[in-house]
């Protein structure tokens, strides 16, 4: 009976202040209730400056592919050529590491093709290669994300154009976290304060034009093969190895097992000969079994 008074105690009590909210709380309550069950479709605005430069990067820049790159890149008769190649890439190429990089290049576009060109000077002309949609070509530049692949393209002799000459190739490495439109600009030799030839020369086998790879014809089959490579999967490759390494030891044991062991002394000798290198058996005593009927004594 008494529990039975203290709750309707209670729920009188409960009633009474919530008689005390205004109406206006109520309905801003609700209001916010119903408010936090609707999704939020607002879109998200994009810079517009960055967007801007997006745009005036897609159109001044060549997109570099495993199709044109050699087409691209080869001596021209034309004249002369200097190639600024951004290299980039997206999660698995570049671990989401790009983008300030990627925005510091679309800044530089704009700035790069503004460049006054003296008489006589070589065409700068732009390029760029996405390494998540080229890997093979990646692979086989052996290229890292992000960085600038900047390429002198000299032109062909018109009266000997068997004679091809070389294209030198400098290779500079961007920082992820601190890379600026003035430092991408300054890599062109027309900049004002270019550093370009300071950064080393690179001419090894892995060289898109005059590399050994690139001259043999092998260097996109080396792009394929690493690409391949590293698209299996690591388990794969334990099972492929697991296999081989199986069929030839087991083979290996098979062939062995038909061959007569071998002579440890080197080579055989006669019934009761001393082998060589070994102690002489004993000569055997009178009266013992081995001496009957020759060196043993008659009986009487």
């Amino acid at each position: 009976m008494k529990s039975s008074i203290v709750a309707s105690l209670l729920f009188s009590v409960a009633l009474a202040q919530d008689a005390q909210i205004p109406l206006k709380e109520k309905a801003a309550g609700w209001f916010d209730k119903a408010k936090s069950y609707i999704p939020s479709v607002t879109p998200s605005i994009p810079n517009p400056i960055d967007a801007g430069d997006s745009a005036v990067a897609d159109k001044k820049v060549q997109k570099i592919n495993i199709r044109n790159y050699q087409r691209l890149l080869q001596p021209k008769i034309d004249g002369e050529e200097e190639w600024l190649i951004y290299v980039t890439g997206g999660n698995k190429s570049c671990f989401g590491r790009c983008g300030k990089a990627d925005a510091a290049w679309n800044q530089s576009v704009p700035l790069l093709a503004a460049l006054p060109q003296s008489a006589g000077s070589s065409e700068l002309k732009l390029g760029q290669v996405d390494c998540e949609k080229e890997p093979v070509l990646c692979s086989a530049w052996a290229a890292s994300c992000p960085s600038i692949f900047h390429f002198t393209v000299p032109q062909l002799n018109s009266l000997d154009p068997t004679y091809k000459p070389t294209s030198p190739l400098r290779v500079k490495d961007l920082n992820v976290t601190s890379t600026t439109a003035d430092e991408i600009v300054r890599l062109a030799s027309r900049a004002p304060g270019s550093y370009i030839m300071d950064v080393p020369e690179y001419s090894g086998v892995l060289h898109p034009v005059d590399g050994m790879l690139a001259k043999f014809g092998v260097q996109e089959y080396l792009g394929y093969f690493i690409w391949a490579l590293g698209s299996t999967p690591s388990w794969l490759i334990m099972i492929v190895i697991s296999f081989a390494s199986r069929q030839f030891m087991g083979r290996r044991m098979a062939g062995n097992a038909g061959r007569p062991a071998p002579n440890t002394y080197g080579t055989s000798s006669p019934a009761g000969a001393a082998p060589a290198g070994g102690p002489a058996p004993a000569a055997a005593k009178p009266g013992t079994p081995g001496s009957a009927g020759k060196g043993g004594k008659k009986r009487r």
